[in-house]
């Protein structure tokens, strides 16, 4: 059985190298990265992300000159994991670190003989010591360079950070891997990944400010404009905070922490549980009545 990753790449490659090492270093044996490029962009910024692959072995699966579109990702990731349905496939941005609690053919080998189709998950944030946002070193591990994993995706977003991390190519999922339509999950309380999210560099605020930009000009089609306000809120808190995630408070609950390893792992992933489950199980019945498959 083959483990593969599907993932479609953006504009900033300072995380790609680290996340083919990550990944390579859990067995993923197939990468379906997808490179997305902006109409206006040149040649030169698909050369470079095509020389990171290439030292690695690797190509793209697919390069997409299109704007950017929030259902862009979803279409790009569910053609790639349909031409191996029955494949394992890792779904990750490649902002975000799978941190399982043991090897990944085990948790595949878990799912098979429990009849689980897809495992769940959460994003932590990593961040500096002083909540920081600097240029990322290529040499340092990622874990040293942000030590600090809290959840402030949910607590200054305002956003979910639930995820699908891994799942047969069967599995029809959400948009942002945050939920799955079909499938059987493996339960919560036998494994829930810890995806450490490696997000707060020195790009965040000239990509927010972008994406805030094209989604209120129309430029990028938007169908939840909440992701217009969770930008806000960040820029806003970087503003009164001296350009700095404000690691000192206690509602970010943040936590020195090597790769993986949060200590309040097994309350925060139950409360992910209790949060979301209910109105994911209602969405997932109308979901299976509008597409006939219930």
């Amino acid at each position: 059985m083959r483990i593969r990753m599907v993932s479609v790449v953006g504009g900033d490659m300072s995380l790609l190298p680290h996340a083919l090492n990550h990944y390579t270093g859990l067995g993923v044996t197939d990468f379906h990265l997808v490179r997305q490029l902006d109409p206006a962009e040149d040649g030169s910024a698909l050369a470079a992300s095509e020389a990171v692959m290439a030292a690695a072995g690797l190509s793209f699966a697919q390069v997409v000159r299109s704007p950017w579109a929030e259902d862009l990702n979803p279409r790009l990731i569910r053609a790639q994991m349909e031409s191996h349905p029955d494949d394992w496939w890792l779904l990750a941005d490649l902002d975000e670190f799978h941190v399982y609690d043991r090897p990944l053919q085990d948790v595949v080998d878990h799912c098979e003989s429990g009849g689980f189709d897809y495992v769940k998950g959460a994003v932590l944030d990593r961040v500096t010591l002083d909540g920081s946002l600097p240029e990322l070193d290529p040499v340092t591990s990622l874990w040293d360079q942000f030590p600090l994993a809290g959840p402030l995706t949910l607590r200054l977003l305002q956003a979910r950070p639930t995820q699908v991390t891994l799942a047969r190519g069967s599995v029809r999922v959400d948009f942002g891997q945050h939920r799955a339509w079909t499938g059987t999950p493996a339960p919560w309380d036998e494994i829930y990944t810890q995806v450490d999210h490696f997000k707060w560099t020195a790009s965040v605020r000239p990509r927010l400010e972008r994406r805030i930009q094209a989604y209120a000009s129309g430029e990028w089609p938007v169908m939840n404009t909440c992701i217009i306000d969770e930008s806000r809120r960040v820029l806003d808190h970087l503003l009164e905070h001296g350009e700095r995630i404000d690691v000192g408070n206690p509602e970010f609950a943040f936590e020195r922490c090597g790769k993986g390893g949060y200590r309040a792992w097994p309350q925060f992933a139950r409360m992910m549980q209790e949060l979301y489950e209910p109105d994911d199980a209602r969405r997932r019945e109308r979901w299976l009545l509008r597409h006939g498959l219930k």
